[in-house]
């Protein structure tokens, strides 16, 4: 009789186990959660909000600007029509191609040229572009043709009537925006590199009226100057000591409180020109410098340039002065562009505007914008770094979704209800618009869904 013999064994069975997940929790900021309990403020207009939504236009700068337009005896409908390709043409422009870029893109044409050739293969030395209309295509394809834009009497006029109420919309959403956070701030000198028709300065006397006494105002064109003092004479309020100058001042003293370049840097002819003008801009300024651009591909490229190289030559190890920087707006944080980073589209912003009435201008309509502020000292300890939307709000029955960028330079999408966020911060996301700061935190948070035992079941079998 064989005896069958079973080993004793032990085997263990989880019948649950801890689950920990780390997920960030939104929290509504302390202060503007007491100041919305207590009435004092209402949620479209808590402390994110970036105001005013639709800037208004001067009531002298159209009058001036009808009347110039009489003087000269433009025909309304054909500056308009003009204005418009101009528009366009701006809206699609790309920065002047680069030298050490110009191989790579003949050898396109050269690929392009033999892909179809079955005969004696042709190479970029020999081509004539002069002559050879195929290559001459294929290469207007692959090589954009920058040209600077002469910007004489009527092409100055043309602009005005086209950018003059965009640019100044801009200028005025992002300069009140500085005023609103930086309460204490009182600019008396400011510094314009391409001011234009002077949109930048009307804007700023308007806000700081009390404070600024001195405008500087470099401009290549001597037609764009001449159009920028006749308005200026006519401004309300009045903007006291302007200076003009086509060239860059060569001595870097005195220095302003805000330096300011807006649609300027698409205009200098290569990459070093546009770092050597930021380098200057950031030594003039005492305070603020402010670079705005189109809100395409190409003007978010240039503003996300101007940004990188002042953070990397303040944080330079070879500097031997001691400098600070930091991103006043739109970034909450001084990391790597996320937009860059993961998507590579531009990050840009809308602001409404209302066209010139005179010229047909019914509707309000929308300018997509680039820009960065970056401000001459460290990040205070006690800045908010509140996340900013950096797409259109999606609001839906009971919910809304918000786009932001973080102060960990991370994009987040996030969901808002009044039954997960509370009240209060469900309508401050309602409430706020693309471009705005909602006034939050994330704090990290330990979940455990399944409960907190961890249930050890050993047996034993029968021998």
């Amino acid at each position: 009789m064989v005896k069958l013999i079973l080993s004793r064994m032990q085997y263990t069975r989880i019948v649950s186990s801890r689950c920990f997940s780390a997920k960030p929790k939104a929290l509504l900021d302390d202060a503007t959660s007491s100041l919305l309990s207590n009435n004092e403020i209402k949620y479209k207009h808590h402390p994110g909000i970036i105001m005013p939504r639709t800037p208004e236009f001067p009531q002298w700068a159209l009058k001036e600007i009808r009347t110039i337009l009489k003087e000269k005896c433009i025909n309304l409908k054909n500056i308009n029509e003009s204005a418009r390709k101009l528009v366009w043409y701006l809206n699609k422009r790309h920065p002047p191609l680069e030298q050490s870029e110009l191989p790579a893109k003949l050898q396109k044409v050269e690929q392009r040229l033999n892909a179809n050739n079955h005969g004696e293969k042709i190479s970029v030395e020999d081509i004539d572009f002069s002559r050879n209309w195929k290559a001459r295509n294929i290469l207007k394809e692959n090589v954009y043709n920058w040209q600077p834009i002469n910007f004489d009497t009527l092409t100055c006029l043309t602009y005005l009537v086209g950018r003059g109420v965009q640019n100044y919309a801009v200028s005025c959403k992002i300069l009140n925006e500085i005023k609103a956070r930086d309460k204490d701030f009182r600019p008396k000198t400011f510094f314009d590199f391409g001011s234009g028709v002077g949109t930048n300065a009307w804007a700023a006397s308007e806000i700081w009226s009390d404070s600024l006494k001195e405008y500087f105002c470099v401009e290549t064109s001597e037609s764009m100057i001449e159009l920028s003092e006749r308005l200026a004479e006519a401004a309300k309020p009045k903007i006291e000591k302007t200076f003009y100058r086509q060239y860059f001042p060569a001595s870097m003293n005195p220095t302003y409180n805000i330096v300011m370049s807006a649609y300027t840097l698409l205009e200098l002819p290569n990459l070093q020109c546009r770092l050597e003008a930021i380098l200057k801009l950031w030594r003039k300024t005492e305070n603020y410098l402010i670079i705005i651009e189109e809100g395409t591909d190409t003007g978010f490229k240039l503003v996300n340039e101007a940004r990188d190289f002042i953070l990397k030559y303040v944080n330079s190890k070879h500097r031997k002065e001691i400098q600070f920087a930091h991103v006043f707006s739109p970034c909450p944080h001084d990391l790597k562009c996320p937009r860059v980073a993961t998507n590579n589209t531009p990050c840009n912003f809308s602001v409404l505007y209302h066209p010139l009435q005179f010229l047909g201008g019914r509707e309000h309509k929308s300018e997509l914008y680039s820009y960065v502020v970056l401000k001459k000292s460290e990040r205070p300890e006690n800045d908010e770094q509140w996340p900013r939307i950096v797409r259109g709000a999606l609001k839906r029955s009971r919910h809304v979704i918000c786009r932001m960028c973080l102060a960990n330079g991370e994009l987040k999408e996030e969901i808002f209800t009044k039954n997960k966020h509370g009240k209060e911060m469900y309508r401050c996301a309602r409430s706020s618009k693309w471009g705005d700061r909602l006034p939050l935190h994330y704090e990290q948070q330990q979940e455990n869904p399944e409960g907190n035992d961890t249930v050890d079941e050993t047996t034993t079998p029968v021998k």
